[in-house]
C-alpha cells in the first residue's frame, strides 16, 4: 500500500510522535538552518518532502508550533536537568560536573543548538522568549551556581556564547568524543575564570 502525498505517514519515531509528524520536523530544521525561520514558509518545507501543504498543516498549523515542537524537547530536557526540582544537581551547581552535563546535552541535541545560534529571529518569538530566558538562568545556574547578580548573569552568557560557538565552529569530521573533551575543557577554564572573577569582586 502507498500513502498519498496529502496522508500522514504511519507508526510512531522516537518521542511518541508519529513518523509523518517527525519527517515534517526533520525538513523544517533542514530548511530553518539553511535559510532561517523568517526565509522559511510551510509550502518550501512541503515542497522539500514532496507533500501538499496541507499535509504539512496537518500536523503543524503554523511556522511557531513547527518552531515550538523542535525546541521544546531540547528546553525541557535542560529544565529538568537543571531545575531546583532535581535536587541530585543541587550540591554540583558550579562545579565541573555541571560542565560534563551541558555539554553532553548541548552533544544529544547539536543539529538543534547550533540552529538557534545562529538564528535570532527564532528566539525572539513569543512562544520561546519566556522559554529562553528561563532556560539560560537555568543553565547559567547549574554552570557557575550563581544566585542571578551582574557578575554570574554576564560570565554565565559568556559561557553559553563560547560553548555554543564552539560547536557550531568545530569541523564536522572530528568525532563526538574529542569534541566533548574540548568543549568540556573550555568550559572548565571559563569556569575557572569566573571564580577568579568572583574572588576579585569579594576582595
Amino acid at each position: 500500500m502507498t500513502t498519498s502525498p496529502t496522508a500522514p505517514s504511519p507508526g510512531l519515531a522516537p518521542g511518541g510522535r508519529s513518523a509523518g509528524a517527525q519527517r515534517v520536523l526533520d525538513a523544517a530544521l533542514d530548511l530553518f538552518s539553511e535559510h532561517g525561520f523568517e526565509g522559511t514558509s510551510l509550502q518550501d518545507i512541503a515542497d522539500r518532502l514532496g507533500v501538499t501543504k496541507a499535509a504539512v498543516y496537518y500536523h503543524f498549523h503554523t511556522k511557531d508550533d513547527l518552531l515550538l515542537a523542535l525546541v521544546e524537547p531540547a528546553f525541557d530536557e535542560i529544565l529538568a536537568l537543571a531545575g531546583e526540582a532535581d535536587s541530585a544537581l543541587r550540591p554540583q551547581r558550579g562545579g565541573g560536573a555541571g560542565v560534563a552535563r551541558y555539554v553532553d546535552y548541548l552533544l544529544r541535541h547539536r543539529r538543534v543548538a547550533a540552529y538557534l545560534t545562529r538564528d535570532a529571529t527564532a528566539m525572539s518569538r513569543p512562544g520561546l522568549v519566556e522559554k529562553g530566558a528561563r532556560m539560560r538562568g537555568q543553565v547559567e545556574a547549574m554552570l557557575l551556581g550563581g544566585d542571578g547578580a551582574a557578575l554570574g548573569t554576564v560570565w554565565g552568557a559568556a559561557t553559553l556564547q563560547a560553548l555554543a560557538g564552539a560547536l557550531i565552529a568545530a569541523p564536522p569530521d572530528v568525532s563526538e568524543e574529542w569534541l566533548r573533551e574540548e568543549l568540556t575543557e573550555l568550559g572548565a577554564h571559563l569556569l575557572a575564570g569566573y571564580k577568579k572573577a568572583a574572588r576579585r569582586r569579594e576582595a
